[in-house]
């Protein structure tokens, strides 16, 4: 039992009294108006209006949910449903771009590709006396450049590291033979040549020392 002030006549009366013993007044009926009031300033519902808001347009509405009086589970959705807006929104940015991306790649035209220039031919004669003329030229017009030679096969032999190599005859003299190296896999193609033979090989220069021709990655070509 406790003892509350009665609304009429402001003085004390009992709780569990049905009214007030000095004035009259029923105590039930001030207990439940001041329970009312005592919880109406707390409590506040979501409207239609701003339910839909938060819908819609959640990142503009939800804000209003931190206003005193919105309960802890309007908060909780509200919010959360902000943030699946927001995921959804940078989704769909993601795809768009992507399909941009894909698009333009598809519209743009395939580049053509340019023929490839057929390779300059020449006989191993030819080379020698390029270089026996103008290095420099000679430099110029073969050296780091693939070509085809011919010639007649003079010599077959190995270099300090065991990948064969071949002469073909047309230097300016018998010690200053064209030489073409081959690689290793073609090892079995070189131990099938002889003197005397004509062959045709595809090969990249590499300039000439004391002006013999030299080339290299040098591959059969008949």
């Amino acid at each position: 039992m406790a003892l509350i002030h009665c609304a009429e006549c402001d003085r004390m009366a009992s709780d569990q009294a049905a009214a007030c013993p000095h004035c009259g007044a029923p105590i039930a009926e001030q207990l439940s108006s001041q329970a009312n009031v005592a919880q109406s300033p707390n409590s506040r519902s979501v409207g239609f209006g701003l339910g839909l808001g938060i819908f819609l347009v959640p990142l503009v509405f939800v804000w209003f949910l931190l206003r005193k009086g919105h309960s802890t589970a309007s908060r909780v959705i509200g919010f959360a449903w902000l943030a699946l807006f927001l995921f959804g929104v940078a989704g769909s940015e993601k795809a768009s771009t992507r399909s941009a991306a894909t698009s333009s790649s598809v519209s743009q035209p395939a580049k053509s590709v340019a023929p490839t220039a057929p390779l300059q031919e020449i006989s191993a004669q030819q080379l020698a006396q390029a270089y026996d003329r103008n290095t420099v030229a000679a430099d110029q017009q073969f050296k780091g450049k693939r070509f085809k030679v011919s010639g007649v096969v003079d010599s077959i032999n190995t270099d300090l590291f065991g990948k064969p190599y071949v002469t073909l005859r047309g230097g300016v003299n018998q010690f200053m033979q064209p030489q073409f190296k081959l690689g290793s896999e073609h090892a079995n193609y070189a131990a099938s040549l002889q003197q005397g033979m004509r062959i045709i090989l595809e090969c990249r220069g590499r300039g000439d020392v004391a002006k013999t021709p030299m080339s290299d990655e040098c591959v059969p070509a008949n």
